[in-house]
């Protein structure tokens, strides 16, 4: 279950997309465990008229006694709200980007004590998703109540809530108009990695690569029956063209692909932005509708068909010949990765080749996660689709494609954040262990007792103190009555570390004290040797068996 204490949900509503150009209408704020809301309209600023009223309702007579937010305003919101203490949940980043601009334009602080999180990010979708993929529809989609179509901040609140806490903490995977409860048994598609991009956000194993490509060779195609069919026509009966000609061994993985898609719980059915047109593939290469209402886009696709298939014998002979050496090609070939997350299936494939065919001429960038898996180790090939001169004809481009690993980006600006914070951090006695990004909180380590906790990079820089070394103080109002077992063992210890810390110079440390005559694990600062030591005898001799015996050698 999801608690409510944790969280606050902010919602803007603005004067376009740009929070640079268009002006910040209103601020909306839902507390859930107490219901209590904060609802403010804001003066126009930047433009002279209200842009959006079709969406929001909002009208320049709403705003006519507007007043700026002021500094006080915005102190009284994070007191308030316990702003310090609660995650800020948005749907999506516009809402960040306007309060983060509006408190720039008007000399506002407090907006680095904001912690942001945008659990549409926990929606992973593409932009080709044959579904309506809005806010409104996924609540829905849940049965939440009270959908309008003019959108309000404080109804958007309690509507974005709402779906924050039917999502549980789960992510969404949406292909086609289907919805999925996403969970880590799924292995997945790698032709998805390309596409929905929000996989980046959950999985950490993605591969880290540069990929270069080298055209080899083009072939021309002309004739006046060729044309751009919309949404997916084009690359199945194309595909569908190849193989035929090329007689591949198609391989039938569609068990083990529907048990895969069984592992995800599925949700529903979104609104379709399509019209679904059904079609059975012959083996001479055309396609045979399904419905009789469709009988005259068969014929136009077969136009297509039979046109390209008289000059596409020099492109598949070269693709027999020069890329697959004559050997048996595969088509749907099945390639599991090592670690078990992700699968592939091949255009086309043989034991040492594979080739990917691609009906748009993208950047190959688009493609290179799918091309590095699928590949599995053997010469990799693409096949693209150039449609410039169109209505005239079309290009067949073929490159080959080479994989180069590359240092993480995300690692070297990993370690550039983390020594500023270092550096930030006005206590030479805390380290900063990890940092993942601005919305997250930072991992430390105390050097003084080792303990290690969690905290926001506004705390941490306002308030550098070890949780468990401070644990005394913030434990005044505790007497030794109303203390757990718990809290007099942390006080014990502590006083113990302090103690030796003080005895060695600061140069000893320890962990898993429980009394002065119980053994502990002793670590020496300088060269991090660790040792099992009596406690008492540790204070009596505070130093370092191996630098000690080093310091002998070396004299």
């Amino acid at each position: 279950m999801i608690d409510k204490t944790k969280y606050i949900v902010l919602d803007v509503e603005t004067n376009g997309l740009s929070s640079l150009k268009h002006d910040l209408l209103s601020i909306s704020i839902f507390q859930p465990d107490t219901e209590k809301v904060y609802n403010k309209f804001l003066p126009l600023e930047l433009n002279d008229e209200v842009l959006t009223t079709h969406i929001n309702g909002i009208t320049k007579k709403d705003l006519l006694y507007a007043t700026e937010l002021s500094q006080s305003d915005v102190n009284n919101i994070i007191s308030e709200f316990d702003i310090d203490n609660r995650i800020i949940l948005t749907y999506g980043n516009l809402d960040e980007k306007f309060i983060r601009n509006y408190f720039k334009r008007h000399n506002i602080n407090g907006f680095e004590r904001f912690n942001f999180y945008n659990f549409k990010r926990n929606v992973i979708s593409s932009k080709f998703s044959g579904g309506n993929i809005t806010k409104d529809n996924l609540c829905k989609l849940y049965g939440i109540e009270n959908v309008t179509a003019t959108h309000t901040g404080h109804n958007d609140c309690i509507l974005e809530w709402k779906l924050f806490e039917k999502m549980n903490g789960n992510n969404l995977f949406i292909t086609e108009d289907k919805v999925f409860e996403f969970n880590d048994n799924y292995i997945i598609p790698a032709s998805y990695l390309g596409t929905h991009t929000n996989f980046k956000y959950h999985i950490n194993d993605i591969l880290n690569v540069n990929v270069e490509s080298t055209i080899i060779k083009k072939f021309e195609i002309t004739s006046d029956k060729i044309r751009k069919f919309p949404t997916n026509f084009n690359g199945m009966v194309i595909e569908h063209l190849i193989n035929t000609m090329l007689k591949v061994k198609k391989i039938n993985s569609s068990k083990f692909l529907l048990e895969n898609k069984k592992k995800l719980k599925y949700i529903g059915k979104l609104p379709s932005v399509y019209n679904e047109i059904y079609f059975d593939f012959k083996s001479d290469g055309t396609v045979s509708a399904v419905s009789k209402k469709d009988k005259q886009m068969e014929k136009e696709l077969n136009a297509f068909i039979s046109s390209l298939k008289k000059q596409l014998l020099p492109l598949t002979t070269y693709i027999s010949k020069n890329i697959f050496s004559e050997a048996r090609i595969m088509s749907q070939e099945l390639i599991i990765h090592k670690n078990k997350r992700i699968l592939a299936l091949c255009d086309l494939s043989s034991k040492d080749v594979v080739l990917e065919i691609k009906t748009n001429y993208y950047n190959i960038e688009a493609y290179k996660e799918q091309l590095y898996y699928e590949s599995n180790g053997r010469t990799c090939y693409i096949l693209q689709l150039d449609w410039t001169n169109i209505p005239y004809g079309i290009t067949f481009v073929l490159s080959k494609v080479i994989f180069i690993p590359k240092e993480s980006k995300d690692n070297n600006r990993k370690i550039i954040q983390i020594d500023k914070l270092q550096k930030q951090i006005k206590n030479d006695d805390i380290t900063v262990l990890d940092y993942t990004d601005s919305k997250s909180k930072i991992k430390l380590k105390c050097n003084i007792c080792e303990h290690e906790w969690e905290s926001t990079r506004y705390k941490i820089i306002n308030h550098p103190e070890c949780p468990f070394c401070n644990s005394i103080v913030c434990q005044k109002e505790v007497t030794k009555q109303t203390m757990n077992e718990k809290q007099k063992k942390q006080i014990r210890e502590l006083r113990y570390i302090t103690k030796l810390i003080e005895k060695s110079n600061g140069k000893i440390t320890a962990k898993n004290y429980v009394g002065s005559k119980d053994y502990l694990k002793a670590r020496c600062l300088t060269c991090n040797y660790e040792w099992d030591i009596r406690a008492d005898h540790l204070l009596e001799r505070p130093y370092c068996p191996k630098c000690r015996k080093m310091s002998k050698i070396i004299t």
